[in-house]
């Protein structure tokens, strides 16, 4: 069974990761940010695209990344750009 996810652009999807990373990342830290997801074409029905990870923080913000990304991975994959000429 394959899983049926909605097709959005990557800056779609970051202004969803973004927003929902800032709700749940800990007080203590200001410093840490979500990066534009960027396409990764895959064959194994697994989402397309990754996020790059900032440094690593004291507080746990890689923690709360990893969370969103497993979960927003099971709902959307990235449109294809559209060819620049």
């Amino acid at each position: 069974m394959q899983n049926k996810r909605t097709a959005i652009s990557a800056g779609e999807l970051y202004v969803l990761l973004d927003r929902e990373f800032r709700s749940r990342q800990p007080r203590e830290c200001s410093s840490c940010y979500v990066m534009l997801p960027y396409r990764v074409d895959r064959r194994d029905g697994s989402a397309n695209w990754e996020v790059i990870f900032p440094p690593a923080c004291p507080v746990g913000c890689a923690h709360v990344l990893e969370e969103l990304i497993e979960e927003y991975a099971g709902i959307y994959d990235l449109t294809a750009e559209p060819a620049r000429g």
